[in-house]
């Protein structure tokens, strides 16, 4: 896939003269677009066939979007973080869902949520924004607005929370909803801690 990507960008560079930079950067977002949809496509894929399509992209959507604000570790390769980001993302996608078939589902879901959405929350909180070996955060104004950012995002998952919550007394879905946005949340902080010892691990 990489060779392809790369033939894929001198193709796109070469009537616009760009240098090896500038072809570069298009290989990059060449990749990242792929690995997105790669990635969605898999997560789709697992999720009909385990019925759990809905928690897995609120897991993918909702880690990926704190991700772009508070940072985390990488994965060494491109290959292991679509692997280590497939697993998770079904893992935690087929857990919320059928953590709904459990006796006293509700209360339950509301206890692991509670737990999930609290721990993520002081992680983020604590260590957010983390940066990467080749892309420091060096500037306070930067790190300043990252960390407004995080806390804002993690301010609109409680609203989608409660919402969740409330329509779960009318759609057992919710339960389910509410227990797989909580657990990305714990995950994106996760990886927080991972990068914050080691910069190695986690998944990009």
């Amino acid at each position: 896939m990489n060779s392809l990507i790369q033939r894929f960008s001198k193709i796109i560079a070469s009537p616009l003269n760009y240098n090896e930079e500038q072809t570069a950067v298009i290989q990059y977002g060449l990749f990242a677009i792929v690995q997105i949809v790669l990635i969605g496509l898999l997560i789709t894929l697992i999720g009909i066939l385990a019925d759990c399509v809905l928690e897995c992209w609120i897991v993918y959507v909702a880690a990926g979007l704190l991700r772009k604000s508070t940072g985390g570790a990488h994965a060494k390769t491109a290959n292991a973080c679509l692997v280590v980001s497939v697993i998770a993302v079904s893992i935690i996608g087929m857990t919320s869902r059928y953590i709904t078939f459990l006796p006293y589902a509700l209360p339950v879901s509301i206890i692991i949520s509670l737990f999930a959405f609290t721990f993520g929350c002081f992680f983020v909180f604590r260590l957010a924004p983390v940066g990467h070996p080749n892309k420091p955060l060096n500037k306070p104004e930067k790190i300043k607005r990252l960390r407004r950012q995080s806390l804002i995002i993690l301010l609109i998952y409680a609203a989608f929370a409660i919402l969740f919550l409330v329509l779960s007394h009318r759609f057992e879905r919710g339960i389910s909803l509410l227990v797989s946005l909580c657990l990305s949340v714990l995950w994106q902080a996760m990886t927080l801690v991972k990068s914050a010892g080691s910069s190695v691990g986690g998944c990009s």
